[in-house]
C-alpha cells in the first residue's frame, strides 16, 4: 500500500535540495529561498529523528508553508501585477511577508502599496512611498523609478533614464521593466524602435519562468501604438481578459487612434476619463487626448510594416515544460480520466480497490493468469486500475498535468494511441522482467506506465526536434523528471520501477517516429 508519509518526507527532502543546487551559484532575491530550503530540510530532519513515523507530514507542512505557498502566491502577485490589479496584488504580498523571508518582499509591498495610491488618485502619496525605494540597482528600486515617471506621465523621462542612467546589460535581464520601457516608446511616437525592441525583447527574456505574461503584457502596446485593432481585440479578449474594462477600453481607444480612427479613439477615451475610478487610467487617457494626432504622424517604415503583420500572425511561444498552452483537460485527456474514475468505483462496489481478489476479477495485470492462462487481455485492463484512492489521484493529476500539451501537439488520435501503447509497453516490459528472473511483481495495477510513457514522447519528440528553440531546455527538464521518479521508485518498494521505465521507454520509442501536429501541417 502507497505510505503517504513516505511519499510527503521524500518531497519534502527532494524538493528543497532540488532548489539549492538550481540556486547555490545565483545571487540577489534567491538568498531568501535558499533560507526557506535549509528550513524545511531542518524540520524534517529533526522530525526524523524524534518522530520517523510522522517525519513526512512534519516535513511535508513545512514545505508546503515555506515553498510551496509563497512560490504560487508571488507568481499570482506578478500576474496580478500585469493586469494592474495593485490593490489585490499588495495584500498578496503583504501575507507573503509573514512566510517566506524572500528578498526584497518588504519593498515590493510598498512599492505595490503606492501604485495602489495611484490607482485610488493620491499621486502625492504614491510618489512620496515611492522616493526612498528608488535605486538603479536593485529590481524593486528601477521599478520605483519607471513607476514614478509614468504616475507623472512623463514618458520622455522614462526614455532618458532608461537609455542613459541604466547600468549595462540591464534591460537584458530585468524583465519587468520590458513593458514600460514599450509603452514608453509608443507614447513618445517612436514606433519602429518600439517593434525592434519588442523583437529583441522576445529573444532575451525566454528564460524567464513568466515569459508567457512578459510576452502578452508587451505584446499589448506594440498592437496598440501599431493599430492592429482585430488582433488588440482577440489579445484582451482571451489572454489579457482579466484586464479591467476601464484597461481594455484606454488599450482599444489608443489602437483606434493608431490606426487612423481619430473621432472614434477620441470619443472613447473622452468618455473614458469622465466615467473610469481607476485615477491612473484617468490621467493617461488625458495625456494621451492631448497629443491625439501623435500617433497618425509617426508612421512606420515599410521594414517594421511587415515586421509588425508578422508579429500580428504569430502567436506567443511556449516555455511551460510540457508545451501545454492550457489549464483545462483535452478531449482525450478527460475520457481517460473518466474511465479510470469509472474503473475505481467498479473496484469499490466490488469489493474495495486494495482487495486483491477484486482486482484479479477486474483484470489486474498478473504473471501467471497471462503466462499459464492466456489472459492477455490484463496487459489492457490492468491500465485503468488502481490499488486506493492515492494511487488514483497521482496518476489522473499526472496524467492533467503532461496530457493536454501532448494532445494539443501531436492530436488527440495520436495521444490516445500513445497512452494505451505506452501501457501497453510498460506491461509488456514487467512480464519479460519477471519471466527473466528480474523481477518479482504478482499483481501490478494503474496507469502510471502510461503517464511515464507520456514523458518518454515527450522525450522523443524533444530529442528529434533538438534544435528547435527552447528544445534542449525542456529536454533537461525532462531528465530531472525522470531522475526524481527513478529514486522514488528505489526509496518505495510498493512502487513497480519496471513498469515506469518499460513505458518511459515505450514512449521514447513512439516520440521518435512521431511528428507535431504543427509540423505536418506544414508538410
Amino acid at each position: 500500500m502507497i505510505d503517504l508519509n513516505h511519499i510527503l518526507l521524500f518531497i519534502a527532502c527532494v524538493s528543497p535540495l532540488t532548489l539549492l543546487a538550481q540556486t547555490w551559484r545565483r545571487g540577489g532575491l534567491n538568498r531568501g529561498w535558499r533560507i526557506a530550503a535549509f528550513a524545511v530540510l531542518l524540520v524534517t530532519g529533526v522530525s526524523w529523528i524524534l518522530k520517523p513515523n510522522t517525519a513526512g507530514f512534519v516535513g511535508g507542512g513545512a514545505w508546503l508553508v515555506l515553498m510551496l505557498v509563497p512560490l504560487v502566491g508571488l507568481r499570482k502577485a506578478a500576474e496580478l501585477v500585469a493586469l494592474q490589479r495593485y490593490a489585490s496584488a499588495w495584500r498578496l504580498a503583504r501575507a507573503l511577508r509573514f512566510l517566506h523571508p524572500a528578498d526584497g518582499l518588504l519593498e515590493q509591498s510598498d512599492l505595490l502599496r503606492a501604485l495602489e495610491f495611484a490607482q485610488r488618485g493620491d499621486f502625492d502619496s504614491a510618489l512620496a512611498l515611492l522616493g526612498p525605494l528608488q535605486s538603479s540597482y536593485t529590481n524593486i528600486g528601477r521599478q520605483a523609478i519607471a513607476q514614478s515617471f509614468r504616475i507623472r506621465g512623463d514618458w520622455n523621462g522614462l526614455l532618458g533614464w532608461l537609455r542613459g542612467d541604466l547600468p549595462p546589460g540591464i534591460m537584458q535581464t530585468d524583465f519587468a521593466l520590458q513593458p514600460l520601457y514599450l509603452r514608453a516608446l509608443g507614447e513618445t511616437g517612436a514606433r519602429d524602435e518600439l517593434l525592434l525592441e519588442f523583437t529583441t525583447s522576445v529573444k532575451s527574456m525566454r528564460s524567464a519562468s513568466q515569459h508567457l505574461w512578459l510576452y502578452d503584457v508587451g505584446l499589448l502596446p506594440v498592437l496598440a501604438f501599431g493599430g492592429r485593432l482585430q488582433a488588440l481585440s482577440n489579445l484582451l479578449e482571451t489572454k489579457l481578459r482579466k484586464l479591467s474594462r476601464d484597461t481594455k477600453e484606454f488599450w482599444i481607444g489608443i489602437g483606434q487612434l493608431a490606426a487612423g480612427e481619430t473621432m472614434a479613439g477620441r470619443a472613447r477615451l473622452e468618455k473614458l476619463r469622465a466615467t473610469t475610478g481607476d485615477a491612473l487610467v484617468r490621467a493617461e487617457a488625458a495625456h494621451r487626448l492631448e497629443r491625439v494626432n501623435e500617433i497618425a504622424h509617426t508612421p512606420f517604415s515599410p521594414g517594421t510594416d511587415a515586421l509588425l503583420r508578422r508579429i500580428e500572425r504569430s502567436d506567443r511561444p511556449s516555455t511551460r515544460v510540457f508545451a501545454s498552452e492550457t489549464a483545462r483537460p483535452t478531449r482525450v485527456v478527460l475520457i481517460l480520466i473518466a474511465l479510470n474514475i469509472a474503473m475505481f468505483v467498479a473496484e469499490y462496489a466490488l469489493g474495495g480497490s486494495t482487495n486483491p481478489f477484486t482486482l484479479h476479477r477486474l483484470g489486474a495485470l498478473e504473471f501467471v493468469a497471462v503466462r499459464f492462462g492466456g489472459e492477455y487481455w490484463r496487459l489492457l485492463t490492468s491500465l485503468f486500475l488502481h490499488y486506493g484512492p492515492l494511487h488514483l489521484l497521482f496518476n489522473l493529476y499526472a496524467l492533467f498535468i503532461i496530457g493536454p500539451g501532448l494532445e494539443q501537439a501531436i492530436g488527440s488520435i495520436r495521444f490516445g494511441i500513445c497512452y494505451l501503447l505506452s501501457g501497453l509497453g510498460s506491461g509488456v516490459g514487467v512480464l519479460l522482467l519477471r519471466l527473466l528472473g528480474l523481477n518479482s511483481a504478482e499483481q501490478l495495477v494503474g496507469a502510471s506506465g502510461c503517464v511515464m510513457g507520456l514523458v518518454g514522447v515527450w522525450a522523443g519528440l524533444l530529442w528529434r526536434h533538438r534544435h528547435a528553440p527552447m528544445a534542449g531546455r525542456r529536454l533537461k527538464n525532462i531528465l530531472v523528471i525522470v531522475a526524481i521518479q527513478t529514486a522514488f521508485d528505489l526509496s518505495t518498494p510498493q512502487i513497480s520501477m519496471a513498469a515506469h521505465m518499460s513505458g518511459l521507454l515505450t514512449g521514447v520509442m513512439l516520440g521518435l517516429i512521431l511528428a507535431p501536429r504543427s509540423l505536418r501541417a506544414r508538410d
